[in-house]
């Protein structure tokens, strides 16, 4: 056989050794970032719920001031009408004022029982706000490093990425155009396994077994060819002494 075919299968082993590595390491970065980023994210939902609490701490507060400072001015109203019935001496003005004094007393009942409601919501909420302000301390102080740290290994792993891109490149151009084609179809569509050893009539990427004859031209001729079960590129090294 020429020298370009045997000079192919060699090249696709070895790509298929950097791809591997290139492969793994982009995953491992990728895994690094979703966690970085599902810390992010998770700090943030934290932050948007003491924010949510706080807000409706601070909105059923002012409602309570609101309420207090109703009923302290519908006292002043009770007083006034009052002092008002005792210089009244006519029993039709009398009545009327009677009459208002016992409506603000029924409103104010009812505005009594929602400040009750809303002191007891307010108890609530300050627990709840509590617990997740003390959850927000202690997940920021974790994610200042977690996030730090798998920021900084991506990064790591992102450069070296870049570093070996120029050797697979440098293995990939030296290589014919439609063997190169091929490889990286089946790269892609066996999860970035296309070129695996033969070994013992066995095809190491499916485990099924090779014709014999086929399995002997493998180690005869060195050509580029693919198995009959997975269609996978085989390659055969003889074995080390």
């Amino acid at each position: 056989m020429n020298a370009q075919l045997i000079s192919d299968i060699d090249r696709l082993a070895a790509l298929q050794e950097v791809d591997t590595r290139l492969k793994q390491r982009r995953d491992l970065m990728l895994e690094l970032v979703a966690e970085a980023d599902g810390v992010d994210l998770d700090l943030a939902r934290h932050r948007q719920t003491v924010a949510t609490l706080t807000a409706e701490r601070d909105r059923l507060e002012a409602r309570r001031v609101e309420m207090d400072r109703q009923l302290e001015l519908s006292g002043f109203k009770i007083r006034d009408n009052r002092m008002r019935m005792n210089r009244v001496r006519n029993s039709v003005e009398l009545l009327a004022l009677q009459r208002e004094i016992d409506l603000t007393k029924e409103a104010n009942s009812q505005v009594e029982d929602e400040v009750l409601l809303a002191m007891e919501t307010l108890e609530t909420l300050a627990v709840q706000l509590t617990a997740a302000q003390e959850a927000l301390t202690a997940l920021a102080a974790r994610a200042a490093q977690v996030v730090s740290e798998r920021r900084a290994e991506a990064a790591a792993l992102r450069a070296a990425l870049d570093a070996e891109a120029d050797q697979r490149e440098a293995l990939a151009q030296g290589m014919d155009p439609s063997v190169r084609s091929k490889y990286e179809q089946i790269f892609e569509r066996r999860g970035g396994s296309a070129v695996v050893a033969a070994l013992d009539y066995m095809c190491t990427g499916c485990r099924m077994h090779i014709p014999p004859q086929f399995y002997n031209e493998l180690q005869k001729f060195r050509d580029v060819r693919q198995c009959p079960n997975c269609h996978r590129i085989l390659f055969w090294r003889p074995p080390a002494a």
